[in-house]
């Protein structure tokens, strides 16, 4: 992925939040902590931000949202990603489906051992969380 080859993670994260805003018009807060101290390998980038973009993507399509905010974390042991959206919550079971963005990004976690929470209720906002363990060479 070009953008990410360019920018790197964060600032591809960064650069796609601005981006959004100029097309959708929902307001965002970013916090980045990489407090690993070192660059992800470029699958584990691509994936996380495969999975931020679904997730801003179902915001955007599905929330009727008025604000999103991401945080990114990178420790020694793993990455976490967290969206969260004031928007319309989640429907009765939909955090379960086996199709679309949800099930495209709880696979996209599995893929790397990881793991993903969704939660919110109607019309009180939907946070996505995924956690990836970081698998460093011995």
């Amino acid at each position: 992925m070009v953008l990410l080859d360019t920018l790197g993670l964060e600032a591809s994260i960064e650069w796609h939040l601005h981006r959004c805003l100029k097309v959708t018009g929902i307001p965002y807060e970013l916090a980045v902590n990489n407090a690993a101290g070192f660059d992800l390998s470029e699958d584990y980038a691509a994936t996380i931000f495969d999975i931020y973009s679904e997730a801003l993507s179902n915001v955007a399509r599905h929330a009727d949202a008025d604000h999103v905010a991401v945080a990114l974390t990178i420790t020694p042991q793993k990455v976490t990603l967290v969206v969260r959206d004031n928007g319309l919550g989640l429907g009765e079971g939909a955090s379960r489906s086996k199709r679309g963005g949800i099930a495209g990004i709880r696979a996209r976690a599995q893929s790397h051992d990881g793991v993903c929470e969704f939660a919110g209720a109607r019309n009180a906002g939907t946070t996505v969380t995924v956690s990836l363990p970081i698998r460093r060479a011995a």
